[in-house]
């Protein structure tokens, strides 16, 4: 099968900067997982933080969401501290809020969902986290 959907992700001073572009089908996710393991592993970060900008219809299907907590519980093990979820271009945010917060009951990871990138970027600054705008200016 074809993939469905769409990405984009870089990395600078331990944070992932990540577009998604939904609905994502198995052969996307496993694209973006394995895209993000390969940064993860030539970066050789402790501990990082993401910030995700959802575009369009960000919901995952019943599959992706099976393998999204796998991998969550792999990041969390190998260094995922703090992910912010900007959801101003995300066609349905309070349905992509419920399901996130189902996939990540339980673990121990910091997250917060977002409407204006200010919040974000002040949030993320508590955890010390410096998010650079260039990167951010690149996912809008």
């Amino acid at each position: 099968m074809n993939e469905h959907g769409d990405f984009y992700i870089t990395f600078s001073n331990n944070v992932f900067y990540i577009k998604v572009l939904g609905p994502w089908n198995f052969e996307t996710f496993e694209h973006y997982n394995n895209d993000f393991n390969t940064l993860l592993t030539v970066n050789k970060c402790s501990s990082y933080s993401v910030f995700a900008v959802l575009d369009g219809e960000s919901l995952m299907i019943p599959e992706v969401c099976e393998i999204f907590k796998t991998a969550t519980t792999q990041r969390i093990a190998t260094g995922l501290n703090n992910v912010a979820f900007y959801l101003t271009k995300s066609a349905y945010p309070q349905a992509f809020k419920q399901q996130i917060r189902g996939l990540y009951q339980g673990k121990n990871l910091n997250f917060k969902f977002f409407n204006d990138i200010e919040s974000a970027k002040s949030w993320l600054n508590k955890c010390e986290i410096t998010l650079k705008d260039e990167l951010i200016n690149k996912l809008l």
